[in-house]
């Protein structure tokens, strides 16, 4: 059936108005599509410039980096890890990391390769040899990373702190010569009063817990005043160090302790041995004095320099104190001065 002029009209309206709304809708897809696409090119555009600060920060850090897959293949390396391995890219990446850098962690479960399957960050304190067999210390920080493929691996920084270990062994160093300086004797270079005192103390303590005894001897350079008197200080600085070193030869065991008590005044502390033994000790200490052969023309008992002793012995105990040890060796030390001199008293 023909359609009246009208309703021709009437539906080729409709079909203008159809073809509007449907332009209307393609030119509105068409907008969001270009939108999109321009969307996208701009977080194309970032990216690829946050890449190139990436690769700038990486290339110029100057802390050796390397970028490691969990089955220990080196994907990336900085031109800091090229020159601590002295090695060229192509020998470094696509590489195994046990082949090119083995270290005290390495094979063990301290690994950092192992974080990649623990998903968190450690840092060790390691020492690696250089081919000329130096070496050289690093703080390792190592933490876990996805590649871009969505892979698990980890990136590495090994910080050399060489230097600051060096610095820190010298430190040490110096501080243990000035500690040893302190106890030492500055004349004799034997163990000073200081050091008698902190070891009497300690060993007491130790004794007391192991109920062993304790001896002590005090010494005195015979007529030393007289010594100084007729043969100058500087002779009398030389028989001291003379004696020292007599005593330090007559104590045979590593426990035992020879020290300047003050003056011309030695000590000897001998932990765990009976008073028979430390007087042993004594006599064989003036023997080996004697035996120097010092001239002492103003001495009233010999023509050579004699030592008189005094030994006691204790056996530590919660009553007493190692004062009384001093107190008993210093009185057998008077008795030996009144007695005759160049000999020894035990008391007991």
């Amino acid at each position: 059936m023909s359609l009246t002029p009208q309703e021709n009209i009437a539906r080729l309206q409709n079909e203008n108005e159809q073809l509007k709304n449907d332009y209307e809708a393609q030119r509105g897809s068409l907008e969001a599509l270009e939108y999109m696409f321009a969307e996208a090119n701009k977080k194309q555009l970032h990216a690829e410039l946050s890449c190139m600060e990436l690769e700038h920060i990486f290339a110029s850090v100057t802390d050796a980096i390397w970028v490691i897959r969990e089955d220990g293949i080196i994907i990336r390396a900085n031109e800091a890890m090229l020159d601590m391995l002295g090695l060229p890219v192509e020998e470094v990446v696509g590489h195994n990391c046990n082949e090119l850098l083995n270290y005290q962690l390495c094979h063990t479960n301290d690994c950092p390769l192992k974080i990649a399957q623990e998903q968190e960050k450690r840092e060790y304190d390691i020492r690696i040899s250089s081919s000329s067999g130096i070496d050289h210390h690093y703080i390792l920080n190592a933490a876990p990373m996805a590649t871009i493929i969505g892979t698990t691996a980890i990136i590495c920084q090994f910080k050399n702190i060489t230097l600051r270990k060096e610095a820190e062994q010298k430190l040490e160093e110096a501080n243990s010569a000035l500690s040893k300086m302190a106890r030492l004797d500055g004349l004799t270079q034997i163990a000073n009063r200081r050091c008698f005192d902190e070891t009497i103390e300690r060993e007491w303590k130790r004794l007391l817990r192991s109920n062993k005894t304790l001896a002590l001897i005090l010494i005195d350079i015979d007529f030393f005043k007289k010594y100084n008197d007729f043969y100058g200080h500087q002779a009398g600085d030389e028989c001291l160090k003379k004696v020292a070193k007599a005593l330090e030869e007559t104590v045979l065991r590593p426990a035992d302790l020879v020290a300047r008590y003050g003056g011309e005044e030695f000590v000897l502390l001998l932990p765990e041995i009976d008073l028979d033994g430390a007087e042993h000790v004594g006599k064989r200490a003036i023997k080996k004095v004697n035996a120097l052969q010092i001239a002492h023309q103003a001495s009233d008992v010999a023509t050579v320099v004699t030592l008189s002793m005094g030994a006691a012995m204790m056996s530590p105990d919660d009553k007493k104190d190692f004062s009384e040890l001093i107190a008993a060796a210093d009185e057998a030390l008077y008795q030996a001065k009144e007695s005759g001199r160049n000999k020894i008293i035990t008391t007991r």
